[in-house]
């Protein structure tokens, strides 16, 4: 049986979701890129490479999921990181778009990150991962 609380394993599949969300996200942005980049005032190649950047973000996101349910605290942190630069990501694509879908993709994705961050470094977290 194992010791993981329930936040950790709550943690690995809000990982899971971000990761699905940021993949969706960026793709998003790179099909809408060549409409949306003339009202947002940027190139569709700038919008274009922040969708790759979004994906690219998502596949290493769900490729470390797995080990942070094992206790991994390098998981861990490379989770935070990369959820964090999600978080910001979100934050660009909000403000280069403005309004749309993409900016409900990129809130929800924000507010996902945001409760990813809290329940991976709260105190039961922070024992599960010292003990592995």
């Amino acid at each position: 049986m194992s010791d993981r609380p329930g936040s950790v394993t709550l943690v690995v599949v809000l990982t899971w979701a971000s990761a699905v969300l940021a993949v969706l996200g960026g793709l998003l942005l790179i099909v809408a890129g060549s409409v949306t980049a003339g009202a947002a005032g940027l190139t569709p190649g700038v919008l274009v490479g922040i969708g790759v950047a979004y994906v690219i973000l998502g596949l290493v996101t769900g490729a470390v999921a797995s080990r942070l349910g094992r206790g991994g605290n390098g998981a861990r942190l490379l989770v935070s990181i990369l959820v964090v630069l999600q978080i910001a990501g979100g934050i660009a694509a909000i403000s280069a778009v403005g309004s749309g879908s993409t900016v409900t993709q990129a809130l929800v994705s924000i507010l996902v990150g945001i409760v990813i961050l809290l329940l991976l470094w709260n105190a039961r977290a922070n024992s599960f991962f010292a003990s592995h």
